[in-house]
């Protein structure tokens, strides 16, 4: 035990570095540093009580030998009986051993901040001597003249009960009640010791021992209760059982129980001794244990000081680069264009848009298409480099900056007076841009664009000049482009116009005209197809075909498509007044639409509402909507031609693949495109085609539609095929369900929806 305490004591010397080294406060408690709850916070003179108490005892212990305390043993005349050397050798190694033990454990108190332990150096004090009168090596010794001084003996056994009392909780854990009469037991302790000087009967010796006994016992059913729970529980244990041991062996020899012998005679100062060192030992661990955390946590607190500048570090790096190449991002590009005055220094902003970066991506995988984008972009670093020279304008130090994965973007100043040097650069990356990419065992094109927006005629800050590059390269038609306002200008309008659909829908901007089909023979109308018209407040008459694709790329055609389907539902009362119950409705669908999951339910939720069937509706899709995604168009076409919707194939013969088209899809009605009409009066090889077109249907069982029949001599023609039913102008116009159209027919060539 002794030499784990040496050895704590070693280790504790050569990793200690500092005053504070371990310096542990009153703030975290566990099961592993017990009694720290219940002395926590104090300072001054309460933290340091028990050297007070040794230091007031003492002073107290001398008063009370010159009051007139008789010493226990008196020595006048007599001589000092010879002692017995081996016993006085054993004796002096285990008083050696506490008097090593006392410091160490004052060292460790101080080391550890814990003023609460040093209640364990009062009691090795108190031990030390009380043998030491016991075997007539008091005080009285180093003045002979004042035999007195051996009456110190009824202080400092009083002294070892307080100390081992107070000392309990600050090594282990004790509740609130067990605290409590253990400072009953220090008082007790404390009385007598106070008594000393004076004859008080009920505070004799005898009442003493009871005490003492009755306190020690009490410890130990602390200590035994706690034994499986704490390592520190087994120590204290350890210690008050050899010193109940000694003193019970002391007792019984005093009684006569036991026969006088050097080691009866000695046995309490031996439990005591053994008891202290067993707790040096315990408080030793303690300290290692600290030290352990303590190096546990200087490590953490390391290892988290280092995280902390890596993850500032990468935090710098997210905020100045893109995450997949590596370049300067648009903010750092921003700051880049935002430090140069283009008044006085004009420059260049030059956007690249790899247009294949998608495709690729879906044909490789994105790791592969990322990696071989960083290779791409580093050979374009370097080439920027070398060909503009001290025109290029560095983005934190590289030539080129990363918007996006498909966008990037460099910038270059302008000489005025030389505007042919820049003309020749710009050349010269756009031909660099047009060649094959060629790495490892790739080799392919970018279809790459280059936009060119120049500073200030197009922009003064950062942000305009980059919107105006952005648009410059979405021009696919030039592999350079330079800005032209004008695509401001029609940007601004699409933008204007997505914004405003959803109001549109709820305002009355937007409505629905009916345009029928007719049978070309004898003139009967079908069904009735509904067209979305809208007049938009600011631009007027808005063209189906000038915002629908945008709708549906922007993700919103949805909406539209299901306010157009309860629009025709709520008008189909008004338009079987019109035209007679058998009417049929036909609404256009988009390639959105098929691939919405809950489109076919949402679709029949509406005609519930409304109290009509499937059978009623048309739902008009056209051939490159069914072709954007085959297998999922065809999936969701069986789901709607199950509920009992009718299938129609819009703008057949517009597409690339419309006979595998016809035989992939379950339809119901075949729509001719409109162009299949342009001059085919006059050209005998278009008739063909047409009638070609119109067998196939009549050959799958369709209903077949001719679109754009505006002249008579068409519609005359037509007549010449059985079942054929037409729409067009020729008819009538489109008109609202409830009153007919009475403004200037559209143009033939504009687009419904």
């Amino acid at each position: 035990m002794l030499q784990d305490v040496i050895s704590s004591n070693i280790v504790y010397q050569s990793l200690c570095t500092n005053q504070d080294c371990y310096g542990m406060g009153a703030a975290s408690t566990n099961q592993h540093s017990p009694g720290r709850g219940r002395r926590a916070g104090g300072n001054g003179l309460q933290r340091w009580f028990p050297f007070v108490v040794l230091l007031v005892v003492a002073i107290y212990g001398l008063l009370a030998a010159f009051l007139g305390q008789q010493a226990s043993s008196l020595v006048g005349d007599t001589a000092i009986a010879e002692p017995d050397l081996p016993v006085m050798v054993w004796k002096s190694f285990v008083t050696g051993m506490l008097v090593f033990a006392l410091p160490l454990n004052l060292s460790i108190v101080i080391r550890l901040r814990r003023p609460g332990l040093a209640w364990l150096s009062v009691l090795m004090v108190g031990v030390i001597y009380s043998q030491l009168v016991m075997d007539g090596l008091g005080l009285w010794l180093i003045w002979p003249g004042i035999p007195e001084l051996n009456a110190l003996l009824s202080v400092s056994l009083p002294l070892c009960l307080i100390a081992l009392c107070e000392f309990t909780p600050h090594f282990i854990a004790v509740g609130r009640q067990g605290a409590r009469l253990l400072r009953g037991f220090s008082l007790a302790a404390g009385l007598h010791l106070l008594a000393a000087p004076f004859p008080i009967g009920p505070l004799g010796q005898d009442v003493f021992l009871v005490v003492a006994a009755t306190g020690g016992m009490f410890i130990f059913g602390l200590v035994l209760g706690q034994i499986r729970k704490h390592v520190y529980a087994r120590y204290f244990a350890l210690s008050v059982l050899a010193i109940l041991v000694g003193a019970l062996t002391t007792s019984l020899t005093t009684i006569g129980w036991l026969p006088v012998n050097p080691l009866t005679d000695s046995a309490f100062f031996l439990g005591a001794a053994v008891g202290s060192l067993i707790l040096t030992s315990g408080v030793g661990r303690l300290l290692l244990e600290e030290r352990k955390r303590r190096l546990s946590a200087d490590i953490r607190a390391r290892e988290e000081q280092a995280l902390r500048a890596r993850i500032e570090q990468d935090y710098d790096r997210v905020l100045k680069t893109h995450r997949v190449t590596g370049k300067p991002n648009r903010p750092m590009l921003e700051e880049a264009l935002t430090a140069i005055d283009s008044r006085q220094t004009p420059y260049t902003l030059c956007m690249v848009r790899l247009t294949r970066f998608n495709e690729l991506e879906q044909a490789l995988g994105y790791r592969s298409a990322e990696e071989l984008l960083r290779q791409y972009l580093r050979k374009m670093n370097r080439f920027l480099k070398q060909a503009l020279g001290e025109q290029l304008i560095p983005i934190n130090g590289y030539a080129i900056a990363t918007l996006d994965t498909v966008n990037h973007a460099f910038a270059l100043r302008r000489s005025p007076n030389q505007p042919e040097l820049e003309a020749r650069a710009l050349s010269a990356i756009a031909d660099w841009l047009s060649g094959n990419f060629m790495e490892g065992r790739f080799s392919f094109s970018w279809a790459a664009s280059l936009g060119i927006a120049h500073a200030p005629e197009h922009g003064t800050d950062a942000g305009s000049l980059l919107s105006a590059a952005g648009f410059a390269s979405l021009n696919s038609d030039n592999a350079l482009s330079v800005y032209d306002p004008s695509i401001a200008e029609w940007q601004y309008r699409q933008q204007i116009l997505m914004l405003d659909v959803e109001d549109a829908l709820n305002s009355g901007d937007m409505w629905l005209e009916y345009q029928p089909k007719v049978s070309i023979r004898d003139g009967r109308i079908s069904s009735v197809e509904a067209l979305l018209r809208w007049e938009h407040s600011e631009f007027g008459r808005i063209p189906p075909d000038q915002w629908i694709p945008l709708a549906e790329e922007v993700g919103i055609i949805h909406q539209v498509t299901r306010w157009v389907l309860d629009r025709a539902c709520r008008d189909a009362s008004g338009l079987r007044a019109r035209y007679g119950d058998h009417i049929a409705i036909s609404v256009n669908i988009s390639a959105k639409d098929l691939a919405h999951p809950l489109f076919a339910e949402q679709a029949r939720a509406i005609l519930r509402r409304h109290h009509l069937l499937p059978r009623n509706i048309i739902l008009e899709i056209t051939e490159t909507a069914m072709m954007t995604d085959p297998e999922l168009a065809r999936h969701t076409i069986e789901i709607l031609s199950d509920m009992g919707f009718r299938i129609a194939l819009d703008d057949f013969g517009s597409g690339h693949s419309s006979l595998g088209t016809l035989a992939l899809f379950r339809l119901d009605e075949l729509k001719i495109d409109r162009s299949f009409l342009h001059n085919v009066l006059d050209y005998p090889a278009r008739q063909k085609i047409l009638k070609a077109a119109l067998e196939l249907g009549t050959a799958l069982d369709l209903d077949v539609v001719v679109e754009g029949v505006e002249e008579e001599a068409i519609a005359v023609w037509l007549q010449q095929f059985p079942g054929l039913q037409g729409q067009g102008y020729y008819w009538g116009q489109p008109a609202r369900a409830s009153l007919e159209s009475t403004g200037a027919p559209l143009p033939s060539h504009a687009s419904d929806h």
